[in-house]
């Protein structure tokens, strides 16, 4: 029965490491960098959420209907601010060497986390949702409403992205300029739009995330890097370029950390992660459903 409960709480938090995955990996795959900033996204985004409820209620408390209408408020900051990032910055190292793409998204990363201690201090934050039941119970295992509610929340927003770029001109133009953006130009697709673009939604999609991290976890400003590098493995995991990879990538290394957590150490979490993620490269290098990483 632990094991199951086990399972349970990793898969409710599986899908928010998928969702933020799922931004990680359309970055990599349209604009062809790793950026480095992506959980720098999701920490603004957590507390573009505190500070909304803040403002709505006078402190970070409040009904679940009260936190959703944060939902919309952290997605489009966050993609004005992923906009900006690739205009501003990212736009003038496409192409060149990668070391110096690396160096550039970590810079920012760096930066925003300064500018956040600056602004909201190291002081760990939260957002308290109120139900009148917080859990429910179900053939004995305990479900909180809460990671109930940011993992729904998380699948609507990873299938609202796919259906996206599946279903609209701008999502069948991103998905052009992955595949070649050469011929993409030539067709009179705006490839640096484009890319922007990409970039706003990216970090939208990581911003709403954050924000249902915010309602389960204890955010603060220097908490991005795990997310990166969490969403690194899930996307090499699952393979590069696959969203269907990235979730499924998502919810196994939630249930395997919640697992190592449960019966050995949260200290042991990342090193078993890693230690998957190397063998999984050894057996299949293209990943679970993906193209090639070398690709």
């Amino acid at each position: 029965m632990a094991a199951t409960q086990f399972v349970v709480n990793g898969l409710l938090v599986g899908a928010l490491f998928a969702g933020i995955a799922v931004g990680f990996a359309l970055i990599w795959g349209v604009v062809d960098i790793i950026n480095l900033a992506h959980g720098e996204m999701v920490m603004l985004g957590g507390y573009t959420s505190y500070w909304t409820l803040t403002l709505i209620t006078g402190n970070a408390e409040g009904s679940p209907l009260l936190f959703l209408a944060t939902i919309p408020v952290a997605i489009g900051a966050m993609f004005v601010v992923g906009y900006a990032l690739q205009r501003v910055l990212v736009s003038r190292v496409i192409g060149t060497d990668i070391f110096l793409t690396l160096l550039v998204t970590f810079g920012a990363s760096i930066a925003i986390q300064q500018l956040a201690l600056q602004a909201w201090s190291a002081n760990p934050r939260a957002i308290q949702v109120s139900f009148a039941n917080p859990s429910l119970t179900i053939a004995g295992i305990v479900v909180p409403k809460m990671k109930l509610v940011a993992f729904v929340g998380a699948i609507v927003l990873t299938a609202a992205l796919y259906l996206f770029l599946q279903r609209t001109r701008t999502g069948r133009a991103i998905r052009a300029v992955s595949q070649n953006p050469e011929a993409a130009a030539l067709v009179g697709i705006d490839v640096e739009r484009t890319r922007a673009i990409t970039f706003g939604v990216s970090s939208a999609i990581a911003g709403g995330i954050g924000a249902f991290v915010a309602t389960i976890l204890n955010i603060q400003p220097q908490m991005g890097l795990i997310y990166t590098l969490k969403s690194f493995v899930i996307v090499v995991f699952g393979g590069v370029g696959s969203i269907p990879g990235a979730l499924v990538g998502g919810l196994l290394l939630g249930s395997v950390e919640e697992l190592v957590a449960g019966f050995i150490s949260t200290r042991w979490t990342l090193a078993v992660s890693f230690s998957l993620l190397i063998v999984l490269l050894v057996v299949k290098p293209k990943g679970l459903f993906g193209e090639g990483v070398s690709e």
